[in-house]
């Protein structure tokens, strides 16, 4: 970006930065397969129990993202094919006019960070693994900061992601205060330049 504002010196009026892409994790803490074994011997859930437990929660964080997307009279989509969600999301808002709210819950199969069971000289232990899970998508559009969603994972440790564009929020404010723009999303570099003119440019 410093050698194009060089480059283009004399033709640049003022310049305005933000962030590109903000990212808000949370999970809880039983990240590793001790504090996961600590947490079924704390809550008295025995090997056996193990799969049904974890079905009943996953099952349980789905349902509220049906119940969610019925109760706001929003899509719930589960994606069989791998799509742009984004767009897919800016799709349904612009077909259905939604300027603040939820858009729509996307349900897709992903790799995932999560837990199994295994056995070393005849004694199970958990153990951090690599698999997929379903996770859900919930798409808003929020006032300040235009798209924005929320990533959940629906299996233990159920991690979430809350994602949040800055160049968004910088379009809002300059149509706020009146200055007209042209957004250019970039796909390689997956950057967005916005290019403002006001009286007088």
């Amino acid at each position: 970006m410093r050698e194009f504002i060089s480059k283009y010196a004399d033709r640049i009026h003022g310049v305005l930065s933000c962030f590109d892409r903000m990212l808000f994790r949370g999970y809880l803490p039983i990240m590793s397969g001790w504090q996961m074994a600590q947490f079924f011997n704390n809550s008295n859930i025995r090997y056996r129990q193990l799969k049904p437990f974890l079905l009943e929660h996953a099952a349980r964080v789905k349902q509220h993202g049906v119940d969610l997307a019925q109760t706001e009279g929003r899509p719930f989509h589960y994606l069989q094919e791998k799509v742009r969600k984004e767009e897919l999301a800016r799709q349904i808002a612009e077909r259905d006019h939604i300027e603040d709210g939820l858009i729509c819950v996307l349900s897709v199969l992903e790799p995932c960070r999560t837990f199994s069971f295994r056995t070393e000289k005849g004694k199970p232990f958990v153990a951090s693994a690599r698999r997929k899970c379903l996770f859900l998508y919930y798409y808003f559009m929020d006032r300040d900061f235009g798209l924005i969603h929320v990533k959940l994972q629906t299996w233990f440790p159920l991690q979430i992601q809350v994602y949040v564009n800055g160049h968004e929020w910088l379009a809002r404010k300059l149509k706020e205060n009146g200055i007209r723009y042209t957004k250019h999303e970039l796909r390689r570099s997956q950057t967005a330049l916005l290019h403002w003119s006001g009286p007088g440019y």
